[in-house]
């Protein structure tokens, strides 16, 4: 007979993005996309493209391009859109890194961006900020549209704080998901924001 190992669940901030990240992305009408902060590229599945690139600032997980988020090494109005999950808070300066991609943007061209409001230092030393709605529609001035929704509750707020670090309470995540779920995403309350940003067509 073989066992197999019951894995740990993800954060229920994971979960609720991914879950926002899905019904979105289809959406988009974009020919070339740039993930930036890509990691391992786990939304390309989502998306309908001509030219996906994935961009990070370290090359151990094989990106298309190595560069930094502050100072894109790319050319003005390339892409059709941008993902940027998780990213603004590992930026020292989250203003100039928003520029950047509106630059490297085409007019009309979108921004999917996320961001923890309430989670635990995490990637430390690189962890320098948290976000409310309004500091991210702060940050996401140069946009001419920003879309932003709430993600979370007050319970997936203190699970993933006493869990977000390498708990085994978190092999409890995918049974309490329907819970979660049904609380739904509490604006008073969030464990982080997704946004959709665009930019002027001209």
């Amino acid at each position: 007979m073989r066992f197999r190992l019951l894995r740990k669940g993800r954060t229920f901030s994971r979960m609720a993005l991914d879950e926002k990240l899905a019904q979105v992305l289809p959406t988009l009408r974009a020919p070339r996309v740039l993930d930036l902060g890509s990691k391992r590229a786990p939304y390309r599945q989502w998306l309908t493209c001509e030219r996906f690139e994935a961009l990070d600032l370290l090359p151990t997980t094989g990106p298309d391009l190595v560069g930094d988020a502050h100072r894109l090494p790319l050319r003005e109005a390339a892409y059709d859109a941008v993902i940027a999950t998780q990213v603004l808070e590992h930026c020292h300066t989250p203003e100039r890194v928003v520029q950047e991609i509106h630059r490297v943007l085409k007019p009309g061209g979108w921004l999917v961006v996320s961001v923890p409001f309430v989670y635990v230092i995490h990637a430390d030393p690189w962890d320098f900020w948290r976000f409310t709605e309004y500091a991210l529609r702060h940050v996401l001035a140069p946009f001419a549209e920003v879309e932003v929704w709430p993600l979370g509750n007050r319970l997936t707020v203190l699970w993933d704080y006493f869990t977000g670090h390498a708990s085994g309470l978190r092999y409890l995540n995918r049974a309490l998901a329907p819970l979660a779920r049904a609380l739904g995403n509490n604006p008073r309350s969030p464990h982080g924001y997704m946004a959709l940003a665009r930019k002027a067509v001209s």
